[in-house]
């Protein structure tokens, strides 16, 4: 009886050894789940301040002493502690780019039974100023997409300006004029009839088929890819800073619409039948569609109707719409008949459908393009 208690009580004793080691491992367990997910959380929330402090710091570069005050108060804005915050310009002897480092402490919670009370984490970003001149915005159509290509099928179609596609171009249709040149960094072609382009059509490989093909110069060389330039934290910046940003979507229906300071929109954005004014942009993070039978503008205004993420489209009959269309990130269709754009067509893709469509492209058509941007390049 006596040895049957010495085993119970031996065994007792190598129970509790055994719960104490799994109670560690257990709260080791524990440690690098909610301590460790505590970290990745804290390292989201620095990464958004440094990007929005990199990005407002760089809108005052060169000056050394504003962009570093402007890149602390921006941190701050985002729960940044005073003195967590490292802004650093000129960056690697860049007088245009400013570094921003924020740190934080995260405490934890389960991981001080093993003796550990804290982990130090940062962030970085570094955003750059530059100018905005030419580019996409040189051309009456422009389609940046490199994997599509830029097909005008219409017939009717007057283009006054330049083409240029990323891919391959195509006219296919009738009664279709190009007053400037056309660009393909893919193959040029036609197919159809009286196809006019009073400059140089060119593409790797440069076709006309068709009748009544009239084209000034086929040149067989491929153009040059050209990259779209992001406007959206220029825009956001400045909506912000004037109270004219706004969250959900958006309809202007026969308003007028001032845009000297820039409108942006977190959601979908309907215009139909409005007026703008002022130089500036109109701008929507998501689908933009445009339609009534006339979106107008003053003959003071240059207006882009800027969709940073999703598409723009046209559809109906007997529009007349005065402004740049930009998608650097969707596709801009056009769908109907008698419908003049006063303005330029810019868009990761674009497709022209229909009849009797105008294209305008003028000088100032661009005025409201920033002299120089911001971006994130680290």
């Amino acid at each position: 009886m006596r040895s049957i208690f010495k085993r119970i009580k031996r065994e007792t004793g190598q129970s509790t050894i055994i719960i104490a080691l799994a109670i560690v491992v257990l709260c080791g367990v524990a440690a690098l789940v909610v301590d460790t997910g505590m970290a990745y959380v804290e390292k989201g929330q620095l990464q958004t301040a440094a990007d929005a402090a990199a990005l407002a710091a760089a809108h005052d570069l060169p000056s050394v002493s504003t962009a570093k005050n402007t890149a602390i108060r921006y941190a701050e804005k985002n729960g940044i502690e005073p003195g967590h915050t490292t802004p650093t310009t000129p960056y690697n002897g860049d007088a245009k780019r400013v570094e921003v480092v924020v740190t934080a402490t995260v405490n934890y919670t389960f991981a001080r039974l093993l003796g550990i009370d804290s982990q130090e984490v940062s962030a970085r970003a570094v955003a750059e100023k530059t100018g905005v001149s030419g580019g996409p915005f040189g051309y009456a159509i422009f389609s940046g997409s490199k994997n599509s290509r830029l097909g005008l099928f219409s017939s009717s179609l007057t283009v006054n300006g330049s083409v240029h596609g990323n891919e391959e171009v195509m006219m296919n249709g009738s009664s279709m004029t190009i007053n400037g040149n056309v660009e393909a960094v893919g193959k040029f072609s036609t197919a159809g009839s009286q196809i006019t382009v009073t400059g140089t059509a060119q593409g790797s490989t440069a076709t006309a088929h068709g009748s009544n093909i009239n084209i000034t110069t086929l040149l067989p060389v491929a153009a040059t890819n050209i990259d779209m330039p992001d406007l959206s934290a220029t825009a956001l910046a400045e909506a912000q800073a004037n109270g004219t940003f706004y969250t959900g979507n958006k309809l202007y229906n026969g308003s007028s619409i001032d845009v000297d300071n820039t409108v942006y929109v977190d959601g979908r954005l309907t215009v139909a039948g409005s007026t703008f004014k002022g130089v500036g942009m109109l701008v929507a993070t998501g689908n933009i569609q445009l339609n009534g039978s006339c979106i107008e503008a003053s003959s003071s205004a240059s207006v882009c109707i800027y969709s940073t993420n999703g598409n723009i489209q046209i559809n109906g009959s007997n529009i007349r719409i005065d402004g740049v269309l930009y998608a650097p990130n969707g596709s801009i269709q056009v769908n109907g008949s008698n419908i003049v754009i006063n303005g330029r067509v810019i868009g990761k893709e674009v497709q022209l459908n229909g009849s009797s469509i105008t294209v305008n492209a003028t000088s100032g058509d661009t005025d409201f393009l920033p002299g120089e941007i911001v971006r994130l390049v680290e």
